[in-house]
């Protein structure tokens, strides 16, 4: 189930759980809203957290080519 913290403007979605009960959806609805300025939705409102950290890179080696397994069938 998703819903929006935001504005339609600037959207922020957020997904919770669809099998959740409905009084269980509006508490975690109003529990997410009051607490929003809590999160981050972006790497900028990560503050006193150096961008490398927070950010991960890997740096592939193209010299290499890629490795394929076999495909199988998982339930025969």
């Amino acid at each position: 189930m998703k819903f929006n913290l935001g504005t339609n403007a600037k959207p922020q979605l957020v997904n919770i759980n669809a099998q959740l009960k409905t009084c269980k959806v509006l508490e975690v609805e109003q529990l997410l809203k009051k607490f929003k300025d809590v999160f981050t939705w972006t790497y900028k409102d990560l503050k006193g957290i150096p961008l490398d950290l927070a950010q991960h890179k890997i740096e592939l080696d193209i010299t290499i080519p890629p490795s394929y397994q076999a495909k199988y069938k998982l339930n025969p």
